[in-house]
């Protein structure tokens, strides 16, 4: 078992198609103002595994990229504080009207305790 580190390497992200599709077939959802937090837990305790799902609705490829940037990060900076054996697939909506990390944080950090998933 790895240490989780402050990083967002390849040990920190679902890769393929099987994965997501587990998460979504087997996985726990829990609704956000503007986004879904799909969450399936692992029976290893490997530390926690993110997914992004963002379509064109939710706006420009610069917007969807200034989103998930804004994800990623989020989960980065609290990767350490959810429980270990957890792979999370965020699915963004139209309409997701975060500008800054705070705004991100908060919502994606709520989405979390209400899903029970922070350690």
């Amino acid at each position: 078992m790895s240490v989780p580190t402050q990083g967002f390497g390849r040990d920190a992200r679902l890769t393929s198609r099987l994965d997501f599709s587990r998460v979504f077939s087997d996985g726990r959802k829990t609704p956000g103002r503007s986004f879904v937090v799909w969450s399936r837990r692992q029976e290893t305790q490997r530390p926690a595994r993110l997914g992004l799902s963002v379509g064109a609705k939710v706006g420009t490829a610069v917007r969807r990229m200034r989103l998930k940037r804004l994800t990623r990060e989020t989960f980065r900076l609290h990767r350490s504080e959810l429980r270990g054996g957890i792979d999370l697939v965020v699915c963004l909506r139209p309409g997701c009207a975060w500008e800054n990390r705070a705004e991100a944080e908060r919502d994606l950090i709520e989405a979390w305790r209400r899903a029970e998933l922070l350690a």
